[in-house]
């Protein structure tokens, strides 16, 4: 049987900013915190739900690695333990969350 290799592979795809500031959670080595209402210290290999607001988890950012193989490593291990989650891009997130605020702050 032939065996093929699978690799990770960045894809863009547009999202609502407030859908996935809802559902997303921010990785850290050991922990997340909840997007929504900020609640810190969620097990993010475990937790579905926030245990605080009862949201439910869609998306997950790493906070920046000091390298990208770190990055990488991290981001294999949330896909294999939770394939359930989409990984997404935190410098992406940043930029989209920063515009969304100018545009509340400014009435647009």
């Amino acid at each position: 049987m032939f065996n093929m290799k699978k690799f990770l592979v960045r894809i863009w795809q547009e999202l609502e900013s407030d859908e996935v500031k809802k559902h997303l959670l921010l990785a850290g080595e050991l922990t997340a915190n909840c997007e929504n209402c900020r609640h810190l210290g969620i097990d993010f290999f475990k937790e579905t739900v926030c245990q605080q607001c009862g949201t439910d988890f869609k998306y997950i950012g790493i906070r920046e690695k000091s390298n990208k193989a770190e990055e990488l490593f991290a981001i294999k291990r949330i896909k294999e333990k939770r394939p359930d989650l989409v990984v997404v891009d935190c410098e992406d997130i940043q930029r989209a969350f920063g515009k969304s605020k100018a545009r509340d702050l400014l009435g647009l």
